[in-house]
């Protein structure tokens, strides 16, 4: 009996197959933009001339990689399909579902570049450290029948990751890791207008500021989309600095180092111009935006807190912080709130919570402020006030009062930036 139940679990692990491999062995190129729609078969695409580059590389993380890869380039299978002048941009499908959309001047016409040394003055892990762009190889795109990840040993390569969307880097710092696309099956090549990608915003928005103020910048996604700026006059490039070194997708799993690799620009110690632009793939460049700042001494004990709205970050005196709750407008009562506790304790005033009662009670020099969540009437000093829109209770347990009450109960000033949409309070 044992002997023909071992017997039965052999044959069963004959006849049943593995995990089934994603491998695409047909690449069908198409679209509005080619004259000559047509799909190649594996062993067609063997049959053409291959051609073998190595790509340094740096992901959305970051961190910086080598591929090798043997194939098909991809200026060749496209003048094969006909490509059409007019052609503006390549969507790139993959057999799981995944796409990427890169223009066509951005992969056919910018150079790229293998750069030896990209490692340099850093460990893999260090794809924020600029590495040293000398001694650069011009490579080209191409479609990888063999290839390897993380080795610059062609020795490894093979066909696991086939059919493969293979680029070089237009800078040493740029981030083309997440655009390697394995598995591809389908190039659309369209003749649409590209978007283009949305300007940086800066924080505090241009204008005054005091001395040793830190400024941050961001754009819709901070993702794909990379701001890159300059501080000395000059237009910012994709060879410039670049401030959002970490991904969106991935500030949740680095909020330990997020604030040290996407940092802040500063501490502003003289007059400042910041030039700015999102670059990304997919999108034409955004406009190139100028942020002026005019640094001034601080007087003595004067505070400064900036907010936007439907933001996480904030800045006090300069120091970037980030909040649990963003501000936001009710729109009910055309009233901004903002965070209580955060903006009492910031003008150094203490905050009490009372959960059984619902209540909040600041205390702030002389005087203590008792309100309560729903309700428009507060005490100071035990003399009963009104304000025009009641605190608010949001996740994760955050009270929300407008901006009125922090100028006439707070006794702060109190200006609102209608285009940057930022708050800045002093006092």
């Amino acid at each position: 009996m044992l002997a023909g139940a071992v017997l039965l679990a052999v044959v069963l692990c004959l006849v049943v197959p593995g995990p089934a491999r994603a491998v695409s062995h047909t690449l069908e190129i198409t679209g509005e933009g080619v004259t000559n729609p047509v799909t190649f078969t594996r062993a067609e695409l063997e049959e053409m001339e291959q051609h073998q580059y190595l790509y340094s590389t740096i992901n959305t993380w970051p961190t910086k990689k080598w591929y090798v890869g043997r194939g098909v380039k991809l200026r060749d299978l496209l003048e094969r399909a006909g490509i059409k002048e007019e052609a503006t941009l390549l969507k790139f499908s993959a057999v799981d579902g995944f796409t990427v959309t890169l223009t066509v001047k951005e992969l056919l016409q910018d150079r790229r570049y293998c750069f030896p040394h990209f490692k340099e003055g850093g460990a893999d892990q260090d794809g924020h450290i600029p590495g040293n762009p000398a001694g650069r190889v011009e490579v080209e795109p191409i479609i990888a029948l063999l290839s390897v990840e993380g080795s610059d040993n062609p020795q490894y390569m093979n066909d696991l990751n086939t059919l493969q969307l293979m680029l070089g880097q237009r800078a040493v710092t740029e981030q083309t890791g997440n655009l390697f696309v394995k598995y591809l099956c389908k190039i659309e090549v369209l003749t649409d207008e590209p978007p283009r990608w949305d300007p940086p915003q800066a924080n505090p928005p241009a204008g005054t500021v005091p001395k040793g103020s830190m400024v941050t910048l961001s754009n819709l996604h901070s993702d794909d989309d990379k701001i890159y700026y300059t501080t000395d006059g000059s237009t910012p490039t994709v060879e410039s600095p670049m401030y959002n070194w970490i991904a969106s997708r991935w500030w949740s799993a680095r909020a330990d180092v997020l604030g040290t690799i996407n940092r802040p620009i500063g501490p502003l110690e003289r007059d400042t111009a910041i030039k700015a632009v999102t670059i990304g793939p997919g999108k034409l460049d955004s406009e190139v935006v100028t942020f002026h700042y005019r640094v001034v001494e601080e007087e003595p004990g004067a505070r400064t807190i900036i907010l936007t709205i439907g933001k996480e970050e904030a800045l006090v005196d300069g120091e970037p912080f980030i909040l649990d709750a963003a501000p936001y407008i009710n729109a009910a009562a055309g009233r901004t709130l903002v965070p209580l506790r955060f903006v009492s304790e910031a003008l150094q005033a203490g905050v009490q919570w009372n959960g059984d009662v619902g209540q909040v009670t600041i205390t702030a020099g002389e005087k203590e402020i008792v309100l309560t969540i729903g309700s428009s009437e507060v005490t100071v000093n035990g003399v009963r006030e009104t304000i025009d829109c009641p605190p608010e209770l949001l996740p994760p347990g955050r009270t929300f009062v407008p901006l009125r009450f922090v100028s006439e109960i707070l006794g702060a000033k109190v200006d609102y930036n209608q285009e940057t949409r930022q708050v800045i309070i002093t006092r």
